[in-house]
This record gives structure tokens, C-alpha cells and sequence, in this order.
């Protein structure tokens, strides 16, 4: 759980793992938070790692591409 106190910020350093490393952190974040006396801060990284899971598995937005083809050049 160094994450949660880690100078960079967690929204940084989830951004840079690759996609094993975070499916493990968001394992393991899960597994603390069903224990009697889960970590202080787990359960605000859990949902940055599931955010960031999401993030990446969804499709590329197509939304500024359409709005700059839309605006007159």
C-alpha cells in the first residue's frame, strides 16, 4: 500500500503501471478492503484503480476529431 502515500499521487503512478501490475494492485486493494480493518486510504485507491481500468478499456473518443472537422478551417 505504498501508493496511498506516495509523493507523486496515485492518479500519476496508476497512469504508468502496466496493465498486470495494475489488475494485481486492484486484486490486492479488493482483498484488503474485505478484511475487518482495511488500510486507511484503500478504499479511495480502489476506485482510482477501477476509474483507471475503465479508463483504459474503453474506446478512443472520436469527439474532438468530429469537432475539428466540424469547425471551418
Amino acid at each position: 500500500m505504498r501508493l496511498i502515500n506516495d509523493p507523486r499521487g496515485p492518479e500519476r503512478l496508476l497512469r504508468i503501471l502496466t496493465a498486470g501490475d495494475l489488475a494485481s494492485l486492484t486484486d490486492a486493494l479488493y482483498q484488503n478492503l474485505d478484511t475487518t480493518s482495511p488500510q486507511p486510504g484503500a478504499e479511495e485507491l480502489y476506485e482510482l484503480t477501477v476509474e483507471e481500468a475503465e479508463r483504459r478499456a474503453a474506446p478512443p473518443s472520436i469527439t474532438g476529431v468530429a469537432s475539428a472537422k466540424a469547425q471551418p478551417g
